[in-house]
C-alpha cells in the first residue's frame, strides 16, 4: 500500500547502528506499544534541559468533541486504521504540544505528543480505547486498543475534521490524478515549519499545524519517532478524576541517555 509514497517519513532506522543503541531501540518497542504509562516518566518530557525541549505546536479544532489518532499520509484519507476514541471531549479547540529529545545518537526525536484538554496536570494516565466501529483490530477477546503507523507520522484530530481533509484529499487526488499527497503537496508545508524552527526538528520538518483551505478547520501532523510501528493513546486524569490531556507517547528518552 505505501508504494505510493516516493519519500517516507521516517524508517525504524534499525541497521547498522551499535549494539547498545539497538538494544535502546528495541525497549522503544516495548514502550510504545504497553498499555501503561508512568505519569512521571512523561512529566520529565515535558521540563526543558540541554536536551530536551518542548513546545506548542498548533491547534486542533473539535467541532464534534470525537477525536481520531492514526497516521495522517496512510491511513485518515482512507479512514482506514483510524480508530474513533470512546470518549468524547468538549467542543473546542484544542493546544498541542511536543515533548522532543536531541542526541548525537539518534538527533532530533519527537517524543510525546500532548493534547491539552485542561490546564491542570495529569496525575493518572489511562489507556485511550476506540470504539468498536472503529478498531483498528479486533481480536479474541475484543477490540485492539492503538493505531498503526505507516508513513512514519500520527496525527491527532477531529472526527469532523478527519473527514473533512478525506474530502479535500480526494478531491486534490481528483485534480493531482499523478500526484503523491506527501511530496506533491505537504512537503512543502514541513519545509516551512523547519525553516521557521530548526532547533526542534531534523531537515525536511517534524511537525505542521495544517488548515483545511475549505472549512478553516485544523489538525496537527507530528513524525512518529523511530517512524513505523504501531502506537498507544492514553487519557490524562488530573486531582479531580477529570480528563485535563490526551498524550501519544513515541519515544522514551531515558533510554537513551540523555
Amino acid at each position: 500500500m505505501m508504494g505510493i509514497f516516493h519519500k517516507k517519513r521516517g524508517n525504524q532506522e534499525s541497521q547498522n547502528i551499535p549494539l547498545d543503541i539497538q538494544k535502546a531501540f528495541e525497549e522503544n518497542l516495548k514502550y510504545i506499544s504497553s498499555t501503561e504509562i508512568d505519569v512521571d516518566a512523561i512529566k520529565k518530557q515535558f521540563v526543558k534541559t540541554n536536551t530536551r525541549f518542548y513546545l506548542t505546536i498548533g491547534k486542533v479544532h473539535c467541532p464534534t468533541g470525537h477525536l481520531i489518532v492514526s497516521d495522517p499520509l496512510a491511513y485518515l484519507p482512507s479512514n482506514t486504521f483510524s480508530p474513533v476514541l470512546d470518549r468524547q471531549i468538549p467542543v473546542g479547540e484544542y493546544p498541542v504540544e511536543v515533548s522532543i529529545c536531541r542526541s548525537n545518537e539518534i538527533g532530533f526525536r519527537m517524543c510525546t505528543v500532548r493534547l491539552k484538554i485542561k490546564e491542570t496536570n495529569a496525575i493518572e494516565y489511562k489507556l485511550a480505547n476506540p470504539t468498536k466501529e472503529s478498531a483498528a483490530f479486533e481480536g479474541k477477546d475484543g477490540v485492539l486498543s492503538g493505531f498503526p503507523v505507516d508513513a512514519g507520522m500520527i496525527s491527532i484530530c477531529d472526527q469532523q475534521v478527519a473527514k473533512e481533509y478525506k474530502d479535500f484529499l480526494d478531491n486534490w487526488h481528483k485534480n493531482n490524478p499523478n500526484g503523491n499527497h506527501y511530496d506533491d503537496y505537504f512537503a512543502k508545508f514541513f519545509k516551512a515549519s523547519e525553516e521557521k524552527l530548526p532547533q526542534y526538528q531534523r531537515e525536511g520538518g517534524d511537525f505542521i499545524e495544517w488548515e483545511n483551505p475549505k472549512t478553516k478547520n485544523k489538525l496537527v501532523m507530528v513524525a512518529s519517532g523511530f517512524g513505523d510501528g504501531f502506537y498507544q493513546s492514553y487519557w490524562g486524569y488530573d486531582s479531580e478524576n477529570e480528563v485535563c490531556e490526551l498524550i501519544v507517547p513515541l519515544v522514551n528518552p531515558d533510554l537513551f541517555d540523555l
